[in-house]
């Protein structure tokens, strides 16, 4: 799609928020996180020089998840603005000139978007040198709504993702053993303590000394939460879903 004179949108804002929406929730369906794809859609159909996408956290400092092109000058920008700590007020968004990067336009999906909501938001953030035309400023605004849309289903992604991170963290660190991770999978599959001894030829008491060290290694005090982190350790497809399914009702 050619860019029309004056630096206004590539292609009409329906049919670019459309595309946007699509291949967002393809990747996410995927299993994959979306912020590089509407980074990079949205960036292009602004004609954008650089555009930046930061993760805003209630509980830890912001950070950059994506640029866009990928290059030294787009990550020097994306840092600048994660220094400058553009704050979204009661503005949904907001286009203005910044000294040193030029003509910026920031679009805000904070972390309670939609009204309600809990966990991490998003800033993304547009730059060029020529000014945002209405047209950019009508496809800013038609492109967050479909965003906020969307984002509670972006955003368990990405408390998976960190849960996921952690978990990895958690068994790197703490040096869970070959042994403890098996006891942990069978644990996950609904086994009581004496049946992973059967199925490991191991001594029940053995098994709860393995259990004991993986609660203490993973953070954890029962069964369930470990069962839970050996799901997203990816040890096992299914787990029981209850406290009252076979094998949690009774303590490892």
């Amino acid at each position: 799609m050619a860019s029309h004179e004056g630096g206004t949108p590539r292609a009409d804002t329906a049919t670019v928020v459309l595309d946007m929406l699509c291949s967002a929730m393809h990747a996410l369906t995927l299993g994959h996180a979306a912020d590089q794809i509407i980074c990079r859609q949205l960036g292009n159909a602004l004609n954008a020089d650089v555009a930046v996408t930061i993760a805003l956290h209630p509980d830890r400092p912001d950070q950059v998840v994506c640029t866009w092109p990928d290059s030294p000058l787009a990550t020097t920008i994306g840092d600048s603005l994660l220094r400058r700590g553009l704050q979204a007020g009661e503005e949904d968004f907001r286009v203005e000139y910044v000294a040193d990067l030029g003509h910026v336009a920031s679009m805000w999906i904070r972390p309670a978007d939609p009204p309600g909501a809990n966990g991490p938001g998003r800033l993304l953030a547009f730059v060029r040198t020529q000014p945002f035309t209405p047209g950019c400023r009508a496809l800013l605004d038609r492109a967050r709504d479909a965003l906020v849309a969307l984002w509670p289903h972006a955003a368990r992604l990405v408390r998976a993702h960190d849960a996921q991170d952690w978990v990895r963290t958690a068994v790197a660190t703490n040096h869970m053993t070959d042994r403890e991770l098996q006891v942990l999978g069978l644990l996950a599959e609904g086994l009581l303590a004496t049946s992973i001894a059967s199925r490991l030829q191991l001594s029940p008491r053995t098994v709860h000394k393995h259990l004991g060290n993986i609660y203490r290694k993973l953070g954890v005090h029962d069964r369930l939460v470990a069962v839970s982190i050996a799901r997203l350790q990816g040890l096992v497809d299914t787990y029981p879903s209850s406290p009252s399914s076979p094998g949690l009702q009774a303590s490892g």
